[in-house]
């Protein structure tokens, strides 16, 4: 089984990638980032950016940084703009390793189209800073430990200090609402949670083993997993077993990685919005669920 021998070979990526998402661990709550009813305007990756977003970014980082004090700046990288109360190497940092390389790679794996929106990234110092901003900013009292994605003004608020796996998880959510608007909740957040944990390399992003799997293996050997058709299926994700289906939805996305299928079934799964998960699973795999289930 797939999950039983823990992974450990995608571990093994090594010197030759570049990990982009940290061990932090994501919220299991319903998040802000579900991809919207409606698909957002979009862009192909010709001529990319268009140079009215470029101005609208350098805009909308004036305005924000007016909205802060003078521990915070700025970096703008279109479609992204990343404000912070970083050192500037480090907001610099983050902002080429943890958001423009991953997008890039997000984008040459799966999304064909691009945001023509601001996309804006606030990283803070520290959890007393997050929760301080969060609440000035946008009356967000209840907010996650690690941070969210503000769909309706495509925000993603982060305590940095907690790593950059959430970051990159959010970040995925942003970037799929453009390409993607009606991915359902499995495959949005287990791509999403594939990302955690992760390294950039010349033909894409690859998501490695995180913290996640314990659990599941748990599960597994407690006979307690519910069944593929389920996750893929049911509507209940963000249901009283959220966490588990986090996991479960992710290293079955890893599992598709593994088996060199995530991409082409990215591709098919998308070309067919709406479609049975089950069939386009099985289509891909050339499988019976219930085959390809004993092996995951």
């Amino acid at each position: 089984m797939f999950l039983a021998l823990g992974l450990l070979v995608v571990g093994l990526v090594g010197a030759m990638l570049l990990a982009v998402g940290a061990a932090s661990r994501p919220s299991a709550t319903a998040p802000v980032s579900s991809a919207p009813a409606t698909a957002p305007v979009s862009r192909p990756a010709n001529s990319y950016p268009p140079a009215k977003l470029a101005r609208a970014c350098r805009t909308a980082s004036t305005k924000m940084l007016a909205r802060l004090d003078r521990t915070f700046r700025a970096v703008v990288r279109p479609p992204f703009v990343v404000i912070g109360n970083l050192p500037a190497a480090r907001l610099e940092q983050i902002a080429a390793g943890s958001v423009v390389r991953p997008a890039q790679a997000m984008w040459r794996s799966y999304f064909r189209r691009r945001p023509t929106d601001v996309i804006t990234v606030l990283l803070f110092r520290d959890g007393k800073s997050y929760r301080r901003w969060a609440k000035k900013l946008f009356a967000d009292t209840d907010v996650p430990h690690f941070g969210y994605y503000r769909q309706s003004n495509r925000t993603m608020v982060m305590d940095i200090a907690t790593g950059t796996g959430t970051l990159v998880h959010e970040l995925t959510h942003a970037l799929i609402a453009y390409d993607f608007p009606a991915v359902p909740d499995w495959f949005n957040e287990g791509l999403g949670s594939l990302h955690e944990q992760c390294y950039v390399r010349p033909d894409g992003i690859v998501g490695a083993v995180n913290w996640r799997l314990p659990a599941l293996q748990k599960a597994i050997r407690d006979g307690q997993l519910r069944p593929l058709a389920d996750l893929l299926t049911r509507k209940d994700f963000y249901g009283t077993q959220r966490g588990m289906n986090y996991a479960q939805g992710r290293y079955f996305v890893m599992y598709m990685q593994k088996r060199k299928l995530l991409r082409k079934f990215y591709r098919s799964f998308h070309a067919r919005a709406g479609r049975d998960a089950v069939k386009a699973v099985e289509e891909v795999f050339d499988r019976d669920l219930k085959q390809i289930e004993p092996d995951f």
